[in-house]
């Protein structure tokens, strides 16, 4: 009987005692403040265990080797894991900074576990990681194509890469507000891909418009890879003459296409305030961060091909605020011939650090209309 009181007693103190540590606020629940030691090797403990007893019963699909299987993973990966598990030619991004625990870096360690477990955790997710359960938005064959591209993922180069991410798709995703239409994708769609009823042209950047005309594929707008001189550039002195004061804000812009140009995008990012806001087609890119998870390694992987001539420009700078618009023929001789213009602005704050891209809206129409 007292041996009996004794364990009641103790149980209830440890109770009692975790209840008061719970609510003393002690427990620093800070992401910036690692777990202890023990508290890790618990927790990594428990999350080994479950996914190996969640994932025996899973049988991996015999075409992991499928081409077209790894490129669509290449494709999701580039829209939806770059963030935190980073891509060839990219070592850091903001979230990936901020996230605790730090989310493995799979461009130097591919696929740690099996295929099997991979699968699992990719369509689960993990708590307390930051890992989503992509199963909810996926479905298998898709999770499969990502396991498969995860396999082959340290053996690819930056190009290599970027050129998987095209096969795969055409590295596109949808922004929220599009409506559904009868080819399966969304209207306002951020595409970098084939075009509507055809093939995608060499000359790169693409992005659909909302609504393309009748009998058309969609129109896409490229930022020229080149002029026909050669090198990457928006030269000021073929536009109307620009008030001094937009000399350094008018640098800023043309740097940032010549290094996307050049696959600088360590540099072309550097010139984007992290809050930048990118519209076209409909569609919008929120932050650096957004653009360089989605679009900004796809940016640099097609300015290589397409020539360009500057029509006009326009700008001025008051105080720490500045704005550029350049309007701009491009055209591409590839496989579908691409004649358009292009009209583009950026917005641009002077900061401690200099002069950082604010906003960029980019449209076109096709040249002659």
């Amino acid at each position: 009987m007292k041996t009996m009181q004794v364990v009641s007693i103790v149980l209830a103190a440890l109770v009692l005692a975790g209840l008061g540590f719970v609510y003393s606020g002690l427990f620093n629940v800070a992401a910036d403040d690692p777990h202890w030691g023990l508290t890790q090797r618990l927790l990594e403990s428990a999350r080994e265990r479950s996914v190996a007893a969640r994932a025996d019963d899973i049988e991996a699909p015999p075409e992991l080797d499928d081409a077209k299987l790894i490129a669509m993973g290449a494709e999701h990966y580039s829209e939806m894991c770059t963030g935190c598990h980073l891509a060839p030619g990219v070592r850091a991004t903001e979230i990936r900074t901020g996230l605790y625990p730090k989310p493995p870096n799979l461009v130097e360690r591919g696929l740690p576990r099996s295929p099997e477990q991979t699968f699992w955790i990719i369509k689960h997710g993990l708590k307390m990681t930051g890992m989503p359960a992509w199963g909810l938005t996926h479905d298998d064959r898709s999770i499969w194509g990502l396991v498969a591209f995860l396999r082959k993922l340290p053996e690819l180069s930056a190009d290599a890469y970027h050129e998987l991410v095209e096969e795969g798709g055409g590295h596109s995703h949808a922004h929220a507000g599009g409506e559904q239409g009868e080819s399966g994708k969304e209207n306002g769609e951020h595409s970098h891909g084939a075009e509507a009823g055809g093939t995608a042209p060499q000359a790169g950047h693409q992005h659909r418009e909302a609504e393309p005309a009748k009998g058309e594929g969609a129109k896409p707008h490229e930022h020229a890879a080149g002029s026909e001189e050669g090198g990457h550039a928006h030269p000021a002195e073929r536009g109307a003459a620009l008030p001094p004061s937009t000399v350094e804000p008018v640098a800023i812009v043309d740097g940032f296409f010549r290094s996307l140009a050049s696959g600088d995008t360590r540099s072309a990012s550097a010139v984007l305030d992290p809050a930048v806001l990118i519209f076209e087609s409909g569609g919008a890119e929120r932050s650096r961060q957004e653009y360089a998870s989605h679009h900004l390694g796809a940016d640099a992987s097609f300015l290589k091909s397409a020539k360009h001539q500057l029509l006009s420009r326009t700008g001025d700078a008051i105080g720490d605020l500045a704005w550029v618009a350049s309007e701009m023929r491009l055209s591409s001789q590839g496989a579908k011939p691409v004649n358009l213009v292009s009209t583009e602005t950026m917005v641009l704050r002077k900061t401690s650090s200099g002069w950082r891209i604010v906003h960029i809206h980019w449209s076109n129409r096709k040249a002659g209309a």
